[in-house]
């Protein structure tokens, strides 16, 4: 009775391979690499699927059970018997091999020979069947490195690479065979099979590449980005005097990075637009800090509800969830801009927070964050270009025009309009100008009306 090889251990099976001898064979060590390719996809095809997951994979959650079937119950398992049957097959045409040669009698050495010749057929057809194995293998594997758990790709790298060890393992055993036969409808037909396992081989080693490409390129940019993400980080830390254009120059800085990087910091659906990618949350879990959202955060000592916290003790960020959209975002930026500029707080709670707040009697920290916050909800480039796309005009006043074009008059606007934050407030909630209706830029920003008019004034978009 023939060994099991599979049941064999590692190194005991490893040290047979390397012994020298024919059994098991190159036949068996690509079979091998085929097996080793099913279980790594398997590896990641599970990490994919994992719950936890489930969200972010949900589109190709029904074709990687396919491929995990066809893997699990049909690849696997013949591969595991070619593994065997190439062993025991290839040793039937050495034995008839070792037969011929120790045979005195002419005739029936010829005999032999062609007994040999038979056995090496069935031994030429194995790799042929292993090899379209890997075949299919190796395109597995190419779909599950572009579709598959992103971390795991070293995985579906290495199941393409071992797929592919085993094709061209195959492809030279078949090409050595034929040495051995003479022309004839079989040799042709294998030249035929042979020539398509080497264009596929061709194929997909191009493809091979092209992945190892994309991830050499990929760790060059990560790379960068880390490294600009440092220098982000310390550019403005703990440091004193900072002025109001130098947190433009940061949050300017910390915006393009996000835009360039947009696909490795979200590896699946990337934001499609600027306006996308100024998530505060996002920012926080770049500095590595834990940010959370509560339901409440109490009050403080003089029974003002909390709305946010930043503990650099412990490197955590919790917001309040109890509060509108806009309060919670500004909040979050706030905490964010405390995160990226001082270093002095350990602990520090914050009440709600929308962006009206600028009275200079603030501690000058609050105002730093205020400013981080505002910029970076509300970029210069975006707000001027959608308050042109609403207005058509550089700077609103109110004269005939304007009014007319909101529905009113001169004198109407002048009744309601006592000072420039009045006006603002009018242009931060218009919805309807020129006969066209459209969001306001307070809800295109999401801030809070107050926080939007602020901006306007500051980039000088409004004037009496």
């Amino acid at each position: 009775m023939s060994t099991d090889l599979l049941q064999l251990p590692t190194r005991y099976l490893l040290n047979k391979i390397g012994a020298g001898n024919h059994k098991p064979g190159s036949g068996s060590a690509a079979a091998l690499n085929g097996i080793l390719s099913c279980k790594l996809l398997n590896t990641v095809i599970e990490l994919t699927l994992d719950p936890k997951r489930e969200k972010k994979y949900y589109h190709c959650k029904k074709e990687f059970e396919e491929i995990r079937d066809k893997i699990t119950k049909d690849i696997g398992p013949r591969l595991e018997t070619l593994f065997q049957e190439d062993s025991i097959q290839f040793d039937k045409a050495i034995q008839k091999r070792k037969e011929r040669d120790n045979e005195q009698n002419q005739k029936l050495k010829n005999a032999l020979q062609e007994e040999s010749l038979r056995e090496l057929r069935l031994s030429t057809e194995i790799p042929i069947e292993i090899a379209n194995l890997c075949i299919q293998l190796a395109k597995y594997s190419v779909v599950v490195f572009h579709k598959g758990f992103k971390s795991a790709r070293g995985d579906s790298g290495v199941a393409l690479g071992s797929s592919l060890s085993g094709l061209t393992g195959c492809i030279s055993i078949i090409s050595l065979n034929l040495q051995s036969f003479p022309k004839s409808v079989w040799t042709d037909s294998i030249q035929i099979q042979k020539k398509k396992l080497k264009d596929e081989f061709d194929a997909l080693n191009k493809e091979n590449f092209t992945l190892m490409n994309a991830l050499d390129e990929e760790a060059d940019k990560k790379s960068q980005f880390l490294a600009e993400f440092i220098e982000i980080r310390n550019s403005l830390y703990g440091k004193s005097n900072i002025s109001h254009a130098d947190i433009e120059t940061l949050v300017r800085r910390i915006q393009n990075a996000l835009w360039k990087y947009k696909e490795l910091i979200w590896t699946s659906s990337p934001p499609t637009n600027f306006l996308g990618v100024l998530r505060p949350q996002k920012v926080i879990e770049l500095l590595k800090y834990a940010f959370r959202k509560v339901h409440t955060l109490g009050v403080n000592e003089q029974g003002e509800e909390i709305a946010g916290i930043i503990n650099n003790e412990n490197y955590t960020i919790i917001v309040s969830a109890m509060y509108k959209p806009e309060v919670i975002g500004f909040t979050t930026a706030h905490e964010l801009g405390h995160a990226l500029l001082h270093d002095k707080i350990e602990l520090h709670r914050d009440l709600p927070l929308d962006g009206s707040e600028i009275g200079w009697y603030r501690p000058i920290e609050e105002i730093q964050a205020d400013k981080f916050a505002a910029v970076f909800l509300m970029p210069k480039k975006i707000v001027v270009q959608s308050f042109y796309e609403r207005f058509q005009i550089k700077r609103f006043t109110i004269n005939e025009n304007t009014a007319r074009l909101l529905n009113s008059t001169t004198y109407e606007l002048r009744k309601k309009v006592k000072t420039k934050r009045d006006l603002s407030r009018i242009v931060a909630k218009c919805e309807y100008y020129n006969s066209t209706p459209f969001s306001s830029l307070s809800k295109i920003f999401q801030v809070s009306m107050e926080a939007m008019a602020i901006r306007l004034e500051e980039l000088d978009l409004v004037a009496l």
